[in-house]
């Protein structure tokens, strides 16, 4: 029989709540769950899509899940993909977050400790009350000129998967800028941790580089996955959509893909209490 994963939270450790941030309780740019309302980079007050360049296109069609007015944890996409777009526009509201991979974010969650086997994600993103928030870097749909696939189909095919996504640090980073300082400075003292979703080496460099011009002051890696900054701890998960093919190697093993999820969880375990040594098994 081979041997279950290791999981440093599976005793489900408690993590003390941060409140060394500087800020007063109530002062919070972290939405509240529902429709949002915000065209930071609309400037024209009738128009719902806009092309920051000619490469990118956006989608004003913000929005927040979960989360109340003290959540513990907060989970970000990058953005929100066709599926979820298609969705937000026709579809009732509380589907669509995460649609199409709510069962893989579960299976993550629960493997880092933050859900019990009991809970889904689905009744954390339904309940506006839930102790997680759920949203993404860039708010707002964005997505990216494909031009293998518009090569290929003989027309203009805009994409939000992997390779795409991690171009928009160097090619819209004014609309990451406006975002994240926009939604991400001032969080709730109540959060404990924020999970990105997607743990690809380019998108976590990407991402903390986000983390360290917000944070100057406040900034500390703790390991490949993991930093502190803002007084709380940001890490990376897998991401859960189908078209990752390391989720399962990730969430079931200890090596490769799977040593990503332990350093997450020695993040997490990191700010619960000093981290004891733990011996890793090795596979």
């Amino acid at each position: 029989m081979p041997n279950k994963p290791f999981n440093p939270l599976a005793a489900k450790t408690r993590l003390p709540v941060n409140r060394d941030v500087g800020l007063h309780w109530g002062i919070t740019v972290l939405p509240k769950h529902g429709k949002v309302e915000c065209r930071a980079c609309f400037e024209r007050l009738d128009s719902k899509v806009r092309k920051p360049n000619d490469k990118w296109r956006m989608v004003n069609d913000p929005g927040a899940w979960g989360g109340g007015t003290t959540p513990e944890y907060l989970v970000l996409g990058f953005s929100k993909g066709a599926t979820q777009t298609g969705v937000y526009d026709s579809g009732r509201f509380e589907d669509v977050a995460f649609a199409g991979m709510r069962d893989r974010l579960t299976q993550a969650l629960r493997a880092i400790g933050v859900l019990s086997q009991l809970e889904t994600c689905d009744d954390k993103i339904s309940n506006p009350n839930s102790n997680i928030a759920f949203g993404s870097l860039i708010r707002c749909s964005v997505s990216r000129h494909d031009e293998a696939a518009s090569r290929k189909k003989g027309m203009e095919i805009y994409g939000c998967t992997g390779p795409l996504i991690t171009k928009s640090f160097k090619e819209i980073p004014e609309i990451i800028s406006t975002c994240t300082s926009r939604f991400l400075t001032d969080l709730p003292l109540s959060i404990r941790a924020v999970f990105f979703l997607g743990n690809s080496d380019v998108y976590v460099k990407g991402c903390q580089s986000v983390l360290q011009h917000l944070f100057a002051s406040d900034y500390r890696v703790i390991n490949p996955m993991a930093v502190r900054a803002n007084g709380r701890v940001w890490v990376h998960l897998a991401h859960p959509s189908g078209l990752n093919g390391h989720f399962n190697t990730w969430l079931t093993t200890n090596k490769g893909p799977g040593l990503k999820r332990l350093q997450a969880c020695a993040a997490l375990f990191e700010t619960g209490r000093p981290i004891q040594r733990m011996a890793y098994r090795r596979h």
